[in-house]
């Protein structure tokens, strides 16, 4: 196995370069300086930028001719407050009204060098937002009354951010969100919107109440209508079983008529048969010279013998 041994010089070498760099850092600190993961860097040489953004890591430069500007790439929040005096807004109906508005924003990372080459640092960029804010919002809340502001505060935020990224768009930076977080207008005014929230609440509930009544109403009618149905269902009932009663005695009318007449046929018939019977009987007792006109009957019906005529 091969053994590479290093001479005194090679590690005279080594040490003198460490010693190089410990006394530049003890000496001349700002001669490096590190970029961290979340930063981006850009030299400056005496007042003009060297070469592309620096990308994290450790950066050697000349020292007080060379300086590194880092830009950090978290998200940041610039908040901007307007009172309700001379600075404030004018709604549609002439109220001032401050507010405090919140943009959320972190820098482009691809136009990190326009920072520094168009707007030298980003207190200017601020600033620009801040006036931008302001032109927004005076834009946004001149197109609504004061009461809009209250019941249309989500619609007033979206159009004021709207408005942030087209005034914004040719800064370095991107804007995630922005947000109004407080309105504020006069004392009046507060009062104003107290007694109009307790009104509404009266007419809400008086609503609320109409509504119920309606409900109440429209189930008496149900029930009455459901009575009215039942009542028809027992009258169109009791009529049906009164008409079938009439059918069924006229039915037995009808049989008891038939009945009868068909007993008056009976009787009928046996009387006539009766009749033939005292003819029959006549006939037989005929003795050519007289014949008696009335035949007497016993009580059962039957015919009496009556004595030979003498000769």
């Amino acid at each position: 196995m091969e053994v590479h041994k290093f001479s005194s010089r090679n590690i005279g070498g080594i040490v003198l370069i460490v010693a190089i760099v410990i006394i530049g850092l003890v000496v001349f600190p700002s001669s490096c300086t590190v970029v961290n993961p979340n930063e981006r860097g850009v030299e400056v040489k005496l007042g003009q930028v060297q070469g592309d953004v620096i990308q994290p890591g450790l950066v050697w430069h000349v020292p007080f001719i060379t300086k590194i500007r880092k830009f950090r790439l978290e998200p940041k929040t610039y908040e901007v407050s307007f009172s309700c005096g001379s600075d404030g807004a004018i709604t549609k109906d002439m109220q001032t009204v401050g507010s405090t508005v919140a943009v959320r924003y972190v820098y482009d990372e691809k136009r990190i060098m326009d920072i520094v080459t168009r707007y030298l640092n980003d207190t200017v960029i601020q600033s620009a937002m801040r006036d931008n804010v302001k032109a927004s919002l005076k834009e946004t809340v001149g197109q609504y009354s004061i009461y809009d502001l209250v019941e249309k505060q989500n619609e007033v935020t979206g159009r004021v951010a709207d408005a942030m990224l087209t005034r914004m768009a040719d800064y370095p930076i991107a804007i995630s969100q922005t947000t109004i977080t407080n309105w504020d207008w006069s004392d009046d005014f507060d009062k104003q919107i107290k007694e109009t929230a307790n009104r509404a609440q009266e007419v809400k509930k008086a609503e609320q109440d109409l509504k119920l009544a309606e409900q109440n109403a429209q189930k008496q009618v149900k029930e009455a209508e459901a009575k009215k149905a039942a009542i028809e269902q027992e009258a169109e009932a009791a009529l049906i079983k009164a008409q079938k009663e009439a059918e069924a005695k006229k039915v037995e009318a009808d049989a008891l008529a038939y009945y009868n007449s068909k007993v008056a046929q009976n009787y009928q018939v046996e009387i006539k048969l009766k009749e033939l019977e005292i003819e029959l009987e006549r006939a037989k007792r005929w003795d050519g010279r007289q014949v008696p006109e009335y035949i007497p009957l016993t009580a059962a019906g039957g015919i009496v013998n009556l004595p030979e005529a003498k000769r």
